[in-house]
């Protein structure tokens, strides 16, 4: 019987890597994930020991759309470095960029989501949900300030762990914002999961919206973590909308003239007064403080909602939150995104998606940038231009303020278990 169960799984490893070189670093231990982009596996690192998640994407190239959404991911996730954002360990390298057509990224590895934490455990405390919107929010400060926007918000993209720590994952919806670039190519696609989606979204894809839409996004989740379920788990759109008001009530009519959708709107402005309900009510565990935030972070009108800045620094994380555990980050150079502004072909996002494998294989990178002209300016040509930029800029800095260093502590509090 063991040696049926050893040879399954060395044939389950054998099939799951084909024929990347450098799978023989890792111990397939099993699957944990299965959907229409392939698979995800446990394994072992056996350079390091530490057990790591590795995420199968096949035929990537079959579509550019979704081969433009692993670019930007794979991108966004090296780019963006926090202790709340899901950190990529390795990128698997291919036979040959000629026979290139699946990619194995791996991650480090989280026990479950919030999504999962949420439907398996009732016995949550206040001090659990102070401490989860803290993390969100201290992850999404760091991405806004980079200049993009998540976009697809929801539990089971907050992954999670037993000690209670959380951590942002899937970017493939994420965009950066550039005050030049064109409304209608950028912001055209689909946008969130419709009961996360902020109502300014609700029916229409073709508005140049603000960070703000992150924040009613993790509003919603914060009261799902609240109530144990989803707060607007709206049918439609004009279900969704209802939800809405039943809980904040008729919206006024300048913030109904933001959302953009003609019915949308319409319907809004029609619809009978409705009174906001009451908040204690509708959630009786949460803290006062708790409450008095998330009607801020749930406002209908989009300027009503606070920064991620300026909600840590709500009176609910009194003695939680300090400047220095909740960095910025430098905003994401033009140049990196540059296929975001550009028709690209296959080929364009195939010679990009390379490069970035290239970047956890840095030897290789340094030989491939040396015999390569890269379609746009690559950031690893780059990096010796931008960092005399920073230097200049630094320099111009006359406050002598050094900028914020990251310190990657968890809470100082004790770990909460709640599996």
């Amino acid at each position: 019987m063991q040696n049926n169960d050893w040879r399954k799984k060395k044939a389950q490893e054998m099939n799951f890597f084909a024929e990347y070189g450098d799978a023989n670093r890792y111990e397939i231990l099993e699957v944990i994930g299965k959907g229409s982009y392939g698979l995800v596996c446990s394994a072992k690192d056996k350079q390091t020991g530490e057990k790591v998640a590795i995420k199968k994407i096949h035929n990537i190239f079959e579509h550019t759309s979704d081969a433009a959404r692993i670019l930007r991911e794979i991108k966004l996730l090296r780019l963006l470095r926090h202790p709340d954002i899901v950190e990529i360990k390795h990128i698997m390298l291919p036979p040959s960029k000629k026979d290139f057509k699946d990619i194995y990224v791996v991650f480090e590895l989280m026990e479950s989501d919030l999504h999962q934490v949420i439907k398996a455990n009732d016995d949550l405390t206040r001090e659990h949900y102070q401490f989860f919107l803290y993390q969100m929010l201290r992850a999404l400060k760091y991405i806004h300030t980079a200049n993009v926007y998540h976009r697809d918000l929801k539990p089971k993209n907050v992954l999670a762990n037993a000690n209670c720590k959380l951590k942002i994952c899937d970017f493939g919806l994420a965009r950066v914002a550039f005050s030049d670039a064109p409304t209608t190519v950028f912001w055209t696609d689909y946008v969130a999961t419709r009961w996360y989606r902020a109502p300014e979204l609700c029916g229409s894809f073709y508005s140049k919206y603000t960070p703000a839409i992150d924040i009613w996004s993790i509003g919603c989740i914060f009261a799902e973590v609240l109530i144990g379920k989803p707060l607007f788990p709206g049918k439609n759109v004009v279900h969704q909308l209802d939800l809405i008001t039943d809980l904040l009530g008729t919206p006024p009519l300048e913030a109904i003239s933001k959302v953009r959708n003609d019915k949308a709107r319409k319907y809004l402005t029609c619809m009978r007064k409705k009174q906001p309900a009451s908040f204690s009510q509708k959630f009786p565990k949460a803290d006062p403080l708790a409450l008095q935030l998330l009607r801020r972070l749930l406002a209908f009108d989009p300027k009503d909602r606070p920064s991620a800045e300026e909600a840590l620094a709500d009176p609910y994380f009194n003695g939680l939150a300090k400047v220095e555990r909740e960095p910025s980050c430098q905003p994401i150079p033009k140049v990196e995104f540059e296929f975001e502004r550009r028709r690209v072909t296959k080929e364009d996002i195939k010679e990009l998606i390379f490069q970035e494998v290239l970047e956890y294989h840095p030897q290789l990178l340094k030989e491939y940038c040396g015999t390569q002209r890269p379609i746009f300016l690559h950031l690893s040509a780059i990096d010796q231009f931008r960092e005399q930029i920073t230097q200049l800029e630094e320099n111009g800095n006359k406050s002598g303020v050094a900028p914020i260093q990251r310190k990657h502590a968890s809470l100082p509090r004790q770990a909460f278990n709640y599996c």
